[in-house]
């Protein structure tokens, strides 16, 4: 019985140390979310998804991943694109909007045909102002998006700067 009491009042005690000495030792460049108007250090790192298409005789794609930004300006995505169980004339298909500083919009994409396993993706964009996802199909017939979920933040700057 004594043992038993010691080992719980020794966890409560390191329990204790543990939570007040972390957030001591816990630094901003290490937060997982940034301040406001912090975009443009390296301390942005967010998941993003799982989103999704629309769904077609019961199968929709979905796309997930990362967002994090580097001390020069440039913000990354990376991810994953999942195409299961669709027809084999439509393919997955992830598109991102980038809005940069100055209001012009570029975009990217990525494409998955077939139920086995993902494609990966990554890119990087300089002066971004903010940053949206969405996922469809890509009809290989008519070679154009169909299906597509709704448009997705994933990364915005704050104006208060």
């Amino acid at each position: 019985m004594r043992r038993s009491i010691s080992k719980l009042l020794g966890l409560a005690a390191a329990t204790a140390v543990i939570a007040i000495g972390v957030p001591a030792l816990a630094s901003p460049a290490s937060a997982a979310t940034p301040a406001a108007g912090s975009a443009a250090s390296s301390d942005y790192d967010e998941f993003w998804g799982s989103y999704y298409s629309k769904y077609y005789n019961g199968s929709r794609a979905s796309a997930k991943g990362r967002v994090w930004t580097e001390d020069d300006d440039s913000v990354h995505v990376q991810g994953r694109l999942y195409d299961k169980y669709s027809p084999s004339w439509l393919c997955g298909y992830v598109q991102f909007k980038v809005e940069d500083h100055e209001g012009e919009e570029s975009y990217y994409w990525a494409r998955k045909c077939g139920s086995q396993g993902y494609t990966p993706f990554h890119f990087v964009r300089e002066e971004v102002e903010n940053l949206q996802v969405r996922v469809c199909y890509w009809d290989k017939h008519d070679a154009k998006r169909a299906l597509c979920g709704k448009w997705r933040y994933i990364y915005e700057v704050d104006g208060e700067e």
